[in-house]
Formats: structure tokens, sequence, C-alpha cells
């Protein structure tokens, strides 16, 4: 008894960073993959043109957050028969393509991975699969990930750039204000043993990765956001707001704003529990 063809899975973008991890996690999961990648082949990996999107079985596209919108119209240029999707970090580039698409019945989805290049595993993290339209590929980009142990919610594609300017831009600008916020103290970090509180030191390990990345891969993922002035609008608000706590007249001011950051932290461990 023959077995059924392997499905194919043609990576946009590939010789990059996530492309890799891409490629080798599909891969594993039995696709043949090939690599759509102007600059040059990925070792192991059959080299192919844009022209194999219009018959793979899956076209993902994993490029640089400026040339996502490019890419994904080049793709859907070919009038691809099988699923496409984006890794993005910042869907308002792709909104406007992704929805055409899905209204002209085109299989299509977006996916964002939770989660940087270099996880070992992806069991444990999280991964957002946002309908554009075609519930049905929403519903085939999740299975994709079956079984890799990973926590997945599917959302509207309008959905995705508030939620992670809210959240994962959130971080990242606390990230970037305790590491200049530092410098500008003259804090010295190199000796700290017998100095530091638990508090500061993961303090520490959530500035630490986001100040070590590349600025052309944090920058574009805060100023391409349409969310992001809207969180800095919160955050600088919030501080004014705790500075005045902390420093004005009114005892009862620190206690109010206690008590509204504790009810936001007990919805989330209510959730996840």
């Amino acid at each position: 008894m023959s077995r059924p063809p392997r499905r194919t899975l043609l990576l946009v973008g590939g010789a990059g960073r996530m492309g890799r991890l891409l490629a080798r996690f599909f891969s594993r999961r039995g696709f043949r993959v090939a690599i759509a990648d102007p600059r040059g082949a990925l070792p192991g990996f059959p080299s192919a043109g844009l022209d194999a999107a219009r018959d793979a079985d899956v076209v993902l596209v994993s490029v640089s957050l400026e040339g996502t919108a490019d890419a994904v119209r080049d793709v859907l240029a070919r009038d691809p028969r099988g699923l496409v999707c984006d890794v993005a970090s910042v869907k308002a580039p792709v909104v406007p393509l992704l929805t055409r698409a899905a209204r002209k019945g085109l299989r299509v989805a977006s996916l964002h991975p939770m989660f940087g290049p270099s996880v070992r595993t992806l069991k444990g993290h999280d991964l957002i699969v946002c309908d554009a339209g075609n519930a049905a590929a929403a519903e085939e980009a999740r299975r994709l990930f079956d079984g890799a142990g990973l926590l997945v919610r599917t959302i509207p594609l309008a959905e995705h750039d508030p939620w992670v300017a809210r959240t994962l831009g959130l971080a990242h600008l606390l990230a970037l204000v305790a590491g200049s916020a530092l410098g500008a103290s003259h804090v010295d970090l190199t000796a700290l043993d017998g100095l530091a509180s638990t508090s500061f030191r993961n303090l520490l390990a959530l500035a630490r990765p986001i100040l070590e990345q590349e600025p052309d891969l944090t920058l574009p993922i805060q100023r391409l956001n349409p969310g992001t002035k809207a969180t800095l609008d919160v955050l600088s608000r919030e501080i004014d707001s705790w500075r005045e706590a902390l420093l004005g007249s009114d005892p009862a001011a620190f206690e109010r704003k206690l008590r509204g950051a504790r009810r936001a932290l007990a919805r989330h461990r209510a959730g996840s529990s």
C-alpha cells in the first residue's frame, strides 16, 4: 500500500532566524519544506521561486516586518490554492490584503508566534491565530500546530494589534524605560551580589532580553503598531498618577491605586487557573 504524498510547505523568507525555526519544525512534522528567500538557500532544504506558492499546500511568509506586506501581496498575486499565512508581529500592513483575499475565497489566516527564534521547544509558549474572514482557514492554521504543546488562541485579525500593543508592546516599553532610567540614575550593575532585591533582579530579567535585541527588531514592533501611541499615553498617565499617589497629600490615593492594580492581576490569576 503506497503512502500518501507529503504535504508541501513553501516558506517565504525561510533563511531568517524565525524562518529556520519554522522550517525545522514543519520538516519534523512531515512536510516537504521549500525555501523562497532572495538572501539564499537554507542548508538541508530545497530552494524555490515564488511561483511555487501557486500549488503549495501551505505558504508561510516569514520576512522582516517592513517587508511582510509586499511578500504577502506577491504570494496572493499567484492565486495560491493552499493555505497562506504570515507570522508578522504587527498586522496593520497586511489587514487589507488578507481581508480582501478572504472575500475572494482564498484560504488565508495570520499567525503570531509569541516567542523568539531562540526557543528550544515550542511547548508551553503562546501562539495567536488571527481569523482574517475565513474561519475554516483559521482553523486549518491552528491545526498546523496540533500536538506541539503550544497555548493557542484564535482572535479576529482586527483585534490583534490593539491587544499586542497593550501587552507585548507594554512589556517592551517598560523594559526600555527601565534600562534608560537605570542609565540616567548611574546605577552600577557590575557587582550586584549582596545589593540586589529579588524584585530588582526580576526587573533586570525582563529588561535585558529586550535591550539586547537588535533595534531593527524592536523598533518596527512599536513604530508600525497603530496601538503604540495609546499604550504610551496610558503609561504616561499612569506614571503621573502613581507620582501623585506616592508624593501627594492624599494618603488614601496609594491604596486606591494599589487596589485597582491588584484587581487587574487577580483577573489574570482567575483566568489562568
